[in-house]
């Protein structure tokens, strides 16, 4: 579902359609459904669309009864949930998180109230809190760690992309679309199981304004390891089915306009620095190279200086950094396993 729909169906003005991908998410779905059924704003449908799941997922889902609209298929990716999502929401607004995040309780009705008051944008994001099993905690974007009266105002962005390089500002669950958006636009693709939800974020934005409201009303939380799970191979599982960055680019760049060229180029040096190191991360090291140095100026932060720095003597430094990098990368998942399940 990556076209837009001819014949949309009707949505029902107020409504917001919360959909929640679920796979093997039984630790942590209780959570996202109570914060969603918690909200100060009361027109929402939550869908939960379990994605094949083989733990208690779906006994959790069915002890709500009708407080939800539960569906489940087989096993596709998270992205195939969510545009199952889709094609069920009634609503007049669309949002959709994962299992493991939360939402706070004024994040609906922020949302839509922002919506409301100005027609010209077709979303709005806020900010959010984020636990990773790698490291503890940030804030993004970082300057609601310290807020000021400039920063506190909601507003339509002058530029999505510029935003964004600079903010890191969205992320899956912190935005509200419009369904008219939605429908103009298409699901999300189903062949990008990573950066895929960065990739939806930049193709929507081509459609219209966008908006940013600067308070935490998300949490996010990478910490929700099952016991005796295994979270090194599920990343590996993961980036083996990495496309290029060609790839995910594809249908973004034929829309990019002039004025979003610069911070689009930044966007994508984030998804090139990532792409590469998903490539070494399964030992794809002549591709990881390939995108590095197709990308080379535009790659970011200490994993972007790195790339630089290995393709310094072309393979004589390339192979060792990768090496070196996989055995590191491998060392730090099996940590957080360890940590995680109290071992």
């Amino acid at each position: 579902m990556e076209n837009g729909r001819e014949n949309s169906p009707a949505r029902i003005p107020g409504l917001v359609s919360a959909i929640i991908p679920a796979y093997n998410a039984e630790l942590s779905l209780a959570r996202c459904i109570d914060h969603a059924l918690s909200q100060t704003y009361s027109s929402i449908e939550i869908i939960v669309v379990n994605d094949g799941s083989e733990d208690g997922t779906e006994e959790i889902a069915l002890n709500y009864d009708n407080r939800i609209r539960y569906v489940r298929q087989e096993n596709r990716g998270e992205t195939a949930a969510r545009n199952r999502g889709f094609e069920m929401a009634k609503g007049e607004f669309i949002t959709f998180i994962d299992h493991d995040d939360y939402w706070h309780e004024e994040f609906v009705e922020k949302t839509v109230s922002f919506l409301k008051q100005h027609p010209v944008a077709v979303a709005v994001s806020v900010g959010r809190r984020s636990y990773s099993a790698l490291r503890d905690t940030h804030v993004r974007p970082e300057f609601l760690e310290n807020p000021s009266a400039e920063t506190m105002e909601p507003l339509v962005l002058e530029s999505f992309f510029d935003f964004w390089s600079e903010h890191a500002h969205i992320c899956c669950g912190s935005a509200l679309i419009r369904s008219s958006l939605f429908d103009k636009a298409g699901g999300q693709r189903e062949d990008l199981v990573l950066s895929g939800d960065m990739e939806y974020w930049a193709y929507l934005s081509t459609f219209g304004s966008w908006g940013f409201i600067p308070e935490i009303l998300l949490t996010t939380d990478g910490t929700q390891i099952r016991r005796g799970g295994n979270y090194y191979r599920k990343f590996k599982n993961r980036y083996q089915r990495v496309l290029t960055v060609e790839q995910w680019q594809s249908r973004i760049l034929p829309r990019i306009s002039g004025e979003d060229e610069r911070g689009f180029k930044k966007l994508r040096g984030r998804i090139a620095t990532w792409y590469t190191f998903a490539d070494i991360f399964v030992g794809r090291d002549a591709r990881a190279k390939q995108c590095a140095t197709s990308y080379k100026k535009d790659l970011e932060g200490p994993y972007g200086r790195l790339w630089r720095l290995g393709l310094a003597a072309g393979w004589l430094t390339w192979k060792p950094m990768c090496l070196l990098v996989r055995l590191r990368t491998y060392l730090q998942y099996r940590f957080a396993e360890r940590r995680l399940a109290g071992i």
